[in-house]
C-alpha cells in the first residue's frame, strides 16, 4: 500500500519532554509526601495510569486536585522552558518530501503543546495538531485521534504511516489501520518493539523506509 501521509506522535518522538514530565511528576509527588522509583514511573507513563486510578492505590484519592494542578503548572513551566526537539528530527524535517501531507498526533493537552510550542515551531512539521482535547473522551490506544488527523489530512487511514515511541501508539495505530512505525527512545517500553511492525533508531532513517513502503 502506497503511503500517502505521514503522522507524527509528539512527546518522546519529535521533543525530548518525558524527562521534564517524569521531574514534574516526581516533584510534585515528593511535595505531598510520596516518592517513586524509576520503574514504579515506567510502569504509570507506559500503561497511561492516571491520577485518578493511581491515587487511590496510595491512600489519596482526595487529592488529585491538587497533585494534579500541581504538576501540569510545573510541567508546563518547565517545558517553556527547557523542552528541546530531538537532534534527528530537526534534520529529518528538511528532508521529509513536502509535497507529503503530514500531521500531528499526541496525547498531551493542549496547554502543554502550546508551552512546547514557546521552543519548538511545530508549525514546522504540520498546521494539522490533535492534542487531547480534540479525542475527548477518546485516548490511545483508542485510534480517535489517528482517524481525525487522517480526515483533516484528506488521506485514507490505510494509506498512512503514524510514527511513535510507545508500545500504545502501536496499539492505536493497528487500531486505525495504519502502518505503525516504532521509533526507539529511551523511554520506549522492551514490548513495544516486539508488537511493531517497522522499527527505527533514529528519525533519520524514516525517508528510506517510506520509500520502501510505496
Amino acid at each position: 500500500m502506497k503511503i500517502e501521509a505521514v503522522l507524527f506522535d509528539l512527546d518522546g518522538t519529535l521533543v525530548n519532554s518525558i524527562p521534564i514530565y517524569k521531574q514534574a511528576f516526581e516533584e510534585t509527588l515528593r511535595t505531598f509526601g510520596f516518592s517513586f522509583t524509576t520503574e514504579e514511573f515506567n510502569d504509570v507513563y507506559w500503561n497511561n495510569r492516571k491520577l485518578s486510578v493511581l491515587l487511590p492505590t496510595l491512600g489519596a484519592g482526595h487529592l488529585e486536585p491538587a497533585i494534579r494542578a500541581h504538576r501540569d503548572d510545573l510541567y508546563i513551566r518547565r517545558l517553556g522552558e527547557q523542552v528541546e526537539w530531538f537532534e534527528d528530527a530537526k534534520l529529518l524535517l528538511p528532508c521529509l518530501d513536502r509535497t507529503i501531507p503530514k500531521a500531528i498526533v499526541t496525547g498531551s493537552w493542549r496547554s502543554f503543546v502550546n508551552a512546547i510550542e514557546r521552543r519548538a515551531d511545530l508549525s514546522a512539521v504540520s498546521s494539522v495538531i490533535i492534542t487531547a482535547d480534540d479525542c475527548r473522551p477518546y485516548e490511545k490506544p483508542h485510534p480517535h485521534g489517528l482517524l481525525v488527523a487522517a480526515e483533516r489530512l484528506g488521506v485514507a487511514p490505510a494509506r498512512c504511516v503514524y510514527v511513535g515511541d510507545q508500545d500504545l501508539d502501536i496499539q492505536a495505530t493497528r487500531a486505525a489501520n495504519m502502518a505503525d512505525c516504532l521509533i526507539v527512545r529511551e523511554h520506549t517500553p522492551p514490548q513495544a518493539r516486539k508488537n511493531a511492525t517497522h522499527v527505527i533508531h533514529s528519525l533519520q532513517e524514516l525517508p528510506a523506509l517510506l520509500s520502501q513502503m510505496k
